[in-house]
């Protein structure tokens, strides 16, 4: 049975049988506020005699109760404010009733007595009406109004079950369609649009479904994408691999000649590939726990790292951060060694690499700046992107790995990586990330 049509029966059965059991008791107790709604003659009696009253007189009006005691057994007498009786009325003054045919009736007792009040624009009156065993009894079985009344309540509250359904059920088909989608590879964000919106408890697990559908999309299109990247990158260094070796076989090369140190330089750079490769699919896991450390020190261990691997560049180290990460210090480390080899890469051979940090109130800021030939404005953008080299590099620069290792770890670590112009016509790396813990205290 579908979820829907269980809550819908539930809503509809649980008002069912709390309104049905409230018209029970209250028709056990015969209450008189059911006597007075579904007698039809009771309805708007105390209202007719009134109006009579002051319209026709007292003769018409008693003449009238006669009538209504010998159609309907109803008797009835009209006080005052003062409850002095205004008419002779058709109540006896003792306590049996003789009829017209001289029979006695049941005590009042054995009747309702009802005591109903209504005020005018003249005056204020009292009206004192009795209802009989037989029609008391007769009035108490269900009449047509009842059954209308109570097919019209059942309608309305399937109405309103089937509603409430609807709206608890739908956003949850939503998901499971949603994630049909996502299990296609094919997830759609407007496809949960209106859901997210909600400010319950379907639209904090909406909005959650969202953000990990997102996140598996994004994993998804990346790693197709990758997959391409690869499957290009490779195929150049196989080709050339395939060529050297059949060159080989036919010519019966000498181990000295230069050929199989072209087929070794060539598996040098697809291992390194590999490696590349293999490190930006870590990126993706987390298979470790974060933990929490400084950044200075392990900033400052990268760059002399980097400035030992230099030649004849130099590097400066400006400011400090005095600031706590939580992550995965190594991402980190390999990250700043991607964007610093990267500068150092492109830096004439007497050129400067300045690394400047700083600490701010959102965290701490890292920026690297080359005296390098720069990027073209159009391709600022793609930096970052797995094998995305700019024309005019030179063959040994790269596979366009580094780079997008690095924007994967920093981004892994809710930072932020961009790329834009020195004044001096060089690139500029500004690397932003959160801290955690507040300022440490400064190293004397």
């Amino acid at each position: 049975m579908r979820l829907f049509w269980k809550v819908f029966a539930v809503l509809w059965l649980a008002t069912l049988l709390v309104g049905g059991s409230g018209f029970l008791v209250s028709r056990a107790l015969q209450q008189d506020w059911l006597l007075l709604q579904f007698h039809p003659q009771l309805r708007d009696f105390a209202e007719d005699v009134v109006t009579r009253y002051e319209r026709d007189g007292a003769a018409a009006t008693q003449q009238w109760l006669e009538e209504q005691r010998s159609e309907h057994r109803l008797r009835a007498q009209l006080y005052g404010i003062d409850n002095e009786p205004l008419l002779d009325g058709t109540l006896p003054s003792s306590e049996r009733f003789s009829t017209q045919r001289g029979e006695p009736d049941p005590a009042p007792r054995h009747g309702r007595l009802f005591q109903l009040a209504w005020n005018s624009d003249g005056a204020d009156y009292q009206l004192m009406v009795y209802v009989p065993p037989p029609t008391l009894s007769r009035w108490q079985r269900t009449p047509f109004a009842l059954i209308a009344n109570i097919i019209l309540a059942m309608a309305v509250l399937a109405v309103l079950s089937l509603l409430l359904s609807r709206y608890l059920t739908r956003p949850l088909q939503q998901l499971g369609q949603a994630a049909q989608s996502l299990g296609h590879g094919q997830f759609d964000q407007k496809s949960l649009a209106g859901v997210v919106q909600r400010r319950d408890e379907i639209g904090d697990l909406s909005r959650s479904f969202q953000t990990m559908a997102d996140r598996v999309q994004s994993l998804l299109n990346s790693q197709q994408q990758l997959m391409r990247d690869i499957s290009h990158e490779l195929r150049s260094p196989l080709a050339r691999l395939r060529i050297g070796l059949a060159i080989g076989s036919k010519q019966h090369l000498a181990s000295a000649d230069p050929l199989w140190q072209r087929l070794d330089r060539e598996c040098t750079r697809l291992d390194h590939l590999i490696d590349d490769i293999l490190a930006l699919s870590r990126l993706d896991t987390q298979d470790s726990p974060a933990e929490i450390f400084e950044l200075d020190p392990l900033l400052t261990s990268v760059v002399e790292d980097a400035r030992f691997a230099a030649n004849q560049q130099r590097f400066t180290l400006q400011g400090e951060t005095r600031c706590a990460v939580a992550g995965w210090p190594e991402q980190i480390a390999s990250a700043l060694d991607n964007l610093l080899r990267n500068a150092l890469r492109f830096s004439p051979e007497d050129g400067e690499v300045k690394v400047s940090l700083s600490r701010s109130i959102e965290g701490c800021e890292i920026v690297i700046e080359d005296q390098g030939p720069g990027v073209p404005e159009e391709w600022i953008a793609r930096l970052g992107e797995p094998f995305a080299r700019v024309p005019g590099q030179p063959p040994d620069s790269g596979h366009g790995l580094g780079l997008a290792i690095a924007r994967r770890a920093i981004t892994r670590h809710s930072g932020t990586l961009h790329f834009a112009h020195t004044p001096e016509g060089g690139l500029q790396v500004r690397v932003a990330l959160p801290c955690t813990g507040g300022h440490l205290a400064k190293k004397s």
